[in-house]
């Protein structure tokens, strides 16, 4: 079994970052789907083979997208590609 690296966290943040946390902070809400292990492969798959192929995220984004427009629900978003 390979050994698993471990990265220390001492609160100093490279500058790039801290401004990407930031940004991120305030333009992005964060949500956290769980599913079944080993659907996890099975949709990124599915991502990786929609043309043209998309990120993990953006599938699921659009995903969900299209199933609130389906039920008639207002979607107001500034995504690329939606």
């Amino acid at each position: 079994m390979p050994e698993e690296k471990m990265t220390v966290n001492n609160g100093k943040q490279k500058s790039t970052t801290k401004a990407k946390n930031k940004f991120n902070s305030e333009n992005y809400d964060r949500l956290y789907p769980f599913v079944p292990k080993g659907q996890k492969e099975k949709i990124a798959a599915a991502a990786a083979a929609a043309v043209p192929p998309e990120s993990l995220n953006d599938y699921i984004v659009k995903a969900v997208y299209d199933r609130m427009k389906r039920e008639g629900h207002e979607i107001e978003t500034e995504q690329k590609d939606q």
